[in-house]
């Protein structure tokens, strides 16, 4: 329901028999609304203090228990007034009553404690594959194209402790809107990371396209859903249907991990969405956790189909710097290049991709014949090109491995000349 300004009345009646006049009660209150309850006519407690503006209003906890003093209940019939105002809402709340019931008192603390010891337990699983990961990237173990997935489990540890935060902090209720805000702003922005990865090995050209087709669909889910923890949950299973658009097209190339991806995340995205906010304490973070990782194997061990005559063990190596290391292979190892500002990412055959400190210029000249820029971000090995053809900006670059690349207008004709003779 609706709170109505300034104040919001709400009266019942509560018959006790006769026999449970002695038993403890109270009046458990979780709103987005400073309270005061009468009870027979007498105050007896007020979590905040409700006020005609903001300024008369003192902001309540969002979790209250007020105790029923016992001289005050009466056999049979017992009026019950509750006076609510939510003056410091910052913006409308469609469900700001969650919960309120009268009966034995609620142990409030152990009641939060109980709650949120699933979303403990699975938070360990990022949190320990975020160390993991920064220990093994400390040691020069893997290279930085593990950052991605680092940074969604460093948003996922930050969430979770967002989360459980509830158990020491008593929010009031602004604070508990604000935090609401915050969490389902963060599962957003997991979800978009988890579909950019998933784009980025199934199908790159298309990256930014269902990103932002997936932000789309996620403000409509959240226009559509009432309440904040509803909301988090229909921005994660359109995060989770777009996963599984964006590895479609890898499932018709007969890529297994592709279709091991889809077939999860649309599981994924049912079992969300019939469990509603509780997949938010106890799923989530394994889910959401897991994807990453598994994403970022999937981009790490890419497989490639390559028509190349075997390389000649004459073949000079080339060196590329990395910081501190410095990386020995052959070029026909290497299908394309791609500039990512000062850096620059090589993708090899074997699936592995290594970024290396310098731009793609710098490295393009340490290449031999064969290797040409065909867009400003890309160039590619033309021993690993399988053709071109038309795509959703022009034409693109098709390789063996059934990788998709950009061709700029400036570097087309360089190419038909290199490709044709």
């Amino acid at each position: 329901m609706q709170l109505k300004m300034p104040f919001t009345t709400l009266s019942t009646v509560v018959s006790i028999a006769p026999d449970a006049a002695d038993t403890p009660l109270a009046v458990d209150i979780d709103a987005m609304a400073s309270a005061e309850v009468r009870w027979n006519g007498s105050l007896i407690g007020r979590n905040g203090i409700p006020g005609a503006d903001r300024s008369s209003e003192v902001a309540g906890l969002y979790t209250a228990s007020i105790p029923i003093p016992p001289r005050l209940v009466r056999p049979g019939d017992n009026h019950v007034t509750i006076i609510l105002s939510a003056h410091h809402l910052w913006f409308s709340v469609r469900q700001p009553i969650h919960r309120l019931v009268i009966g034995p008192p609620r142990d409030a603390e152990a009641y939060t404690l109980r709650h949120y010891l699933p979303t403990v337990a699975t938070l360990v699983v990022p949190a320990c594959a975020l160390l993991l990961l920064g220990a093994l990237l400390f040691l020069g173990q893997i290279g930085r194209t593990v950052l991605p997935v680092m940074t969604i489990l460093a948003l996922i540890v930050v969430q979770g402790l967002i989360e459980i935060s509830k158990i020491a902090v008593p929010y009031t209720y602004p604070e508990h809107l604000a935090r609401l805000t915050v969490l389902t702003g963060l599962t957003a922005v997991v979800g978009l990371l988890l579909v950019v990865l998933t784009c980025r090995v199934f199908l790159p050209l298309w990256t930014w396209a269902v990103s932002g087709g997936a932000a789309v669909a996620m403000a409509v889910a959240c226009l559509l859903s009432p309440g904040l923890d509803r909301q988090a949950v229909a921005v994660f299973v359109v995060a989770l249907l777009a996963v599984a658009a964006g590895a479609a097209p890898g499932t018709m190339r007969r890529d297994p991990r592709a279709g091991t991806l889809l077939i999860a995340a649309v599981s994924l995205a049912i079992w969300a969405y019939r469990t509603g906010p509780d997949f938010l304490d106890t799923v989530y973070y394994v889910t959401a956790a897991g994807a990453a990782i598994a994403l970022g194997l999937a981009a790490l061990l890419r497989p490639a189909k390559t028509n190349d005559a075997p390389v000649a063990v004459t073949e000079p190596s080339i060196t590329l710097r990395d910081g501190a290391r410095h990386h020995i292979m052959l070029p026909s190892q290497i299908t394309f290049l791609k500039a990512e500002d000062d850096y620059c990412t090589l993708y090899l055959a074997d699936g592995r991709e290594i970024m290396v400190t310098m731009t793609l210029k710098a490295a393009l000249a340490l290449m031999p014949a064969g290797f040409i820029r065909i867009h400003r971000s890309y160039a590619i090995n033309v021993r690993h090109l399988s053709g071109t053809q038309p795509g959703p900006g022009g034409r693109v670059a098709k390789l063996h491995s059934g990788t998709t690349l950009p061709i700029g207008r400036s570097y087309a004709a360089d190419l038909r000349v290199l490709v044709i003779g």
